[in-house]
């Protein structure tokens, strides 16, 4: 009969590890739980066929890059799991100065199976295994050497010596000072290394029934949460997380490990991995050419990818996402345009851009953190266009030559069916502009309550979504001028000249269109021209290029490696 595992990861989750440290694991801001479900019943069921009731071993590979999720998705599921099936949490990253991974499962396993069996420190089911000291990585040698020295009379490294081209004859004595005849020593060593072999594979089992019989304590020890009615049941669940952290030679010593000692019906292991840089690791061992991907999938039943979350709740749940609150903006003294109040507009903003650039988690992560590192140091009273610092910034991460090139001004590209001078407002729309928007979030009437005389603004509060290609023509624009002249903005509504401002020809348009403000057709012409009209409202055209080109390489220079 199946577990029914009930998970709720939409409340935050506090209680005491193995070790009594408290925890708290907040709300899944990332829709894991939906995959959380899948992976237990999958493994469930890999692991333990309940009708028949025969246990199975599995290996799955849980992919996910850095900065998506993986370790808060390891850890809560963990937790969760404990009430139901034996579970071992193993942070291998935060375990690899020990130079065997064999300990380090080992020793993990004892340590918590037997916190879930209710049993004391001093029980002797839960003490680690004799044998276990013949397959130690930094003990096996040294005993091996020693047992040869005793039991044949002669280091195994003087017979290998020995052992060339010229033959096996030797001026070598034993200890008792009588020569030793290479041959018969170099026959006993081979037969003893025969034993050795056999006593490990002897080891090995001995070991795989030593972790049965932990996972059958924990099954059959009483549950320790009397809110739940089933008794646990196999398979034991062993998650091992933060592998492609580790050095090379751990992180591939741990999935032989796994792949060949803890092969055992009713165990099943999930291994947290960014894929592709494990596969770095791989390389780092056995040569850049070497096939990584193939190799690893030797170790791996399946492989389940986490898909990369929405960047809106991303960054929520990595950055401080508080400090891109208008509040926040007006506590320091800055005017960041465009001036939302909730964080979560200004969040929606930087993500409409990072989407467009097509960038992965790390780099999403860190832009933003360089975003809001810049703005809380701005001097009081400095104006800033967030749009402007995060376009340049993307840039920046996407293409180093193109970002010099556009702060330059010297941009220029050539593009099959659109000719060999392409400027740089048809290069940001036909590489990066699409169907996504820029959210302001105002009340126009506090901006301005007349267009002109007898003219009212009769805008109402709410949001105004102008498209981010709109805003990438502005963007464009600013490159005209040299670095240390104001940017300017070529907001032109009209075929003809004007003696207008450029404000008041937006005012215009703002005027005429605000009868028809409800008409669905209308609404993005509407925010279109709002954005060019705050733009100059709030003065942002009168910064300079340098004044960005200064702020994004300065905060560039900063790197968060973790």
């Amino acid at each position: 009969m199946a577990v029914n595992v009930s998970l709720d990861w939409s409340v935050s989750l506090e209680g005491t590890d193995d070790k009594g440290r408290t925890f708290t694991f907040p709300e899944d801001k990332l829709d894991r739980q939906k995959y959380a479900k899948f992976i237990v019943k999958f493994l469930a069921d890999q692991g333990y066929n309940s009708t028949e009731g025969t246990p199975h071993n599995y290996v799955l590979n849980l992919n996910s890059e850095w900065g998506s999720g993986k370790t808060y998705f390891l850890k809560r599921l963990s937790v969760d799991l404990k009430d139901y099936y034996p579970t071992v949490y193993i942070d291998a990253w935060a375990q690899d100065y020990s130079e065997d991974p064999l300990m380090t499962v080992i020793s993990s396993m004892i340590k918590q199976l037997r916190v879930q069996a209710g049993k004391s420190e001093d029980d002797p089911l839960f003490k680690a295994p004799r044998k276990l000291v013949g397959l130690l990585k930094a003990v096996a040698p040294a005993v091996a050497r020693g047992l040869s020295k005793r039991y044949l009379g002669i280091d195994p490294a003087m017979i290998m010596d020995a052992a060339d081209e010229t033959g096996l004859e030797s001026d070598e004595v034993d200890d008792k000072g009588k020569p030793i005849d290479m041959g018969i020593a170099a026959s006993k060593l081979v037969s003893h290394l025969i034993k050795e072999h056999d006593a490990k594979a002897n080891a090995i089992d001995s070991i795989k029934i030593n972790v049965k019989e932990w996972v059958e304590a924990v099954i059959s020890a009483d549950n320790t949460d009397h809110t739940k009615t089933e008794k646990r049941t196999y398979p034991a669940f062993i998650f091992i997380d933060e592998l492609d952290r580790c050095r090379p030679s751990y992180a591939v010593e741990m999935l032989e490990t796994i792949k060949h000692i803890f092969d055992i019906p009713g165990v099943v292991f999930v291994v947290g991995t960014d894929t592709e840089q494990l596969q770095h690791a791989v390389k780092a061992i056995y040569g850049e050419g070497f096939d990584a991907r193939n190799y690893l999938g030797r170790f791996f039943n399946s492989r389940f990818t986490l898909r990369q979350p929405n960047f809106n709740n991303l960054l929520e749940v990595h950055c401080d996402h508080h400090k891109l609150s208008g509040e926040h903006f007006r506590d320091l003294g800055v005017l960041v345009w465009p001036e939302n109040d909730a964080s979560k507009d200004n969040i929606a903003n930087i993500t409409a851009i990072l989407n467009c650039f097509n960038l992965s988690a790390r780099p999403a992560i860190q832009i933003t953190d360089r975003i809001i590192a810049t703005l809380c140091n701005l001097p009081r009273g400095r104006r800033v266009d967030l749009l402007m610092l995060t376009t340049l910034f993307c840039i920046r991460e996407k293409d180093e030559k193109t970002y010099a090139e556009i702060v330059a001004g010297n941009f220029k590209r050539a593009r099959k069916g659109y000719g060999n001078d392409i400027n740089l407002s048809m290069y940001m729309s036909l590489e990066y502009a699409n169907d996504r928007q820029i959210i302001m979030n105002f009340d126009p009437v506090q901006k301005v309550s007349n267009f002109f005389i007898n003219c009212p603004n009769l805008y109402e509060e709410g949001v105004y979504a102008a498209d981010l290609e709109c805003y990438f023509e502005m963007f464009s624009s600013f490159f005209d001028s040299g670095e240390n002249e104001p940017i300017g903005v070529l907001i032109s509504t009209s075929s003809q000249a004007t003696n207008r401002s450029p404000k008041n020809e937006i005012g215009v348009e703002l005027n005429n269109l605000q009868h028809t403000r409800k008409n669905a057709g209308h609404k993005k012409t509407i925010s279109k021209y709002w954005m060019k009209y705050l733009y100059l409202l709030d003065e942002l055209g009168e910064l300079k290029l340098k004044d960005y080109k200064d702020l994004v390489e300065l905060s560039s220079s900063l790197d968060w490696l973790d």
